[in-house]
């Protein structure tokens, strides 16, 4: 093992963008790609997304998405906390993520990220009452540190997990991460790379940003997602 920081995060910096992303059903050009400016605010609030990585093997030359049947699954059980309908299964979700990979031309490491959110009409501060939402999905260069010896730096923060009765974070909603933010502020001022969140009841819930597991008698033991 090594003391040497984490690679940046290219999604921060990226070097340079991919050729598209899918929206609505549609492959769009990267550049054209584009919402209203009115939408910025409110969308945000109902907006939930999936995190998805693939990682890829360069022997058999093939990109691996992990676990993507369960991570599209997830998205929808999130768009149905919030009201939110959707056009597509996710069986045709799957087709268009491994349609992003293809296209995008991936021989590396990389993040897909769908999300979905209510577009014009009815401001996502208010009842959506069952509206379809629309789904865009896009994809980044991501290389994957697994494996490669490198450590973290981790300080207990002062902020609590958000509860399960107040913002559910079962829900992977943009708005959620708003309390990672907060941890990941305190951390950074304090020195330290993340920061390992309680519940309320003090007990070990998440890392800003990541999974937090431990590995005991040769298991990986996690905490429950409603810590």
């Amino acid at each position: 093992m090594t003391n040497e920081k984490p690679k940046k995060d290219e999604w921060a910096e990226p070097s340079e963008p991919p050729k598209c992303l899918w929206m609505s059903g549609e492959m769009v050009d990267w550049e054209n790609a584009t919402v209203h400016a009115s939408m910025l605010g409110w969308s945000s609030i109902s907006m939930v997304f999936e995190g998805i990585r693939g990682y890829w093997n360069s022997d058999q030359e093939q990109l691996n998405i992990f676990r993507l049947d369960s991570h599209l699954e997830r998205l929808m059980r999130s768009m149905k906390v919030m009201r939110m309908t959707s056009p597509w299964s996710v069986e045709e979700l799957t087709s268009a993520v491994i349609d992003i990979a293809q296209t995008n031309e991936f021989r590396g490491d990389c993040y897909i990220q769908p999300l979905a959110y209510f577009g014009e009409g009815t401001p996502g501060y208010l009842s959506a009452g069952g509206r379809p939402g629309e789904v865009a999905i896009f994809s980044r260069k991501s290389t994957s540190i697994l494996g490669a010896g490198e450590t973290i730096t981790c300080g207990v923060s002062s902020w609590s997990r958000i509860s399960d009765n107040v913002m559910p974070p079962r829900v992977k909603a943009i708005a959620n991460y708003q309390n990672s933010r907060y941890v990941a502020d305190e951390m950074s001022l304090n020195g330290y790379d993340f920061g390992i969140i309680l519940n309320q009841q003090g007990k070990v819930s998440e890392v800003s940003y990541a999974c937090l597991f431990i590995i005991r008698d040769g298991v990986a033991i996690t905490p429950p997602v409603s810590a």
